[in-house]
């Protein structure tokens, strides 16, 4: 109970530093300003946002507790999202491929149901025609 009570704070934690980052204008996002949300709450920025979809998948199977696995994948793809929301193309749209991927595994395997998500999903497709 106590773990999950923790887990649920670092989510909580997770969503209100991004929405900080997300508030700054587009020209005062540091790249720095994204590694350091990576470090904090999935790993490390640059093995993660190079990994295909089945090398993350893997990476999460090792590196995070089953309980947490599905948050954590959200929350990647979260990153993903937000870095490809201000990227141009082509950078963009591979980013945003795999953020619609990990959402769309999210949304099969999770068990919390997510407008916004979906949202977002339906945005990534109206982008990049996945």
């Amino acid at each position: 109970m106590l773990q999950r009570d923790y887990f649920i704070r670092i989510i909580e934690e997770f969503m209100t530093a991004l929405s900080r980052f997300l508030e700054k204008k587009v020209d005062e996002r540091t790249d720095e300003d994204l590694k350091e949300l990576y470090r904090q709450y999935v790993g490390s920025y640059d093995v993660l946002r190079n990994l295909s979809l089945d090398e993350i998948m893997k990476y999460s199977e090792e590196q995070w507790k089953p309980e947490e696995r599905i948050n954590r994948l959200d929350m990647l793809a979260e990153l993903l999202y937000a870095e490809g929301s201000y990227k141009n193309a082509p950078l963009r749209d591979m980013l945003l491929n795999k953020a619609y991927k990990l959402f769309d595994y999210v949304e099969t395997n999770g068990n919390t149901f997510s407008l916004t998500r979906q949202q977002k999903m339906r945005l990534i497709k109206e982008k990049t025609k996945v």
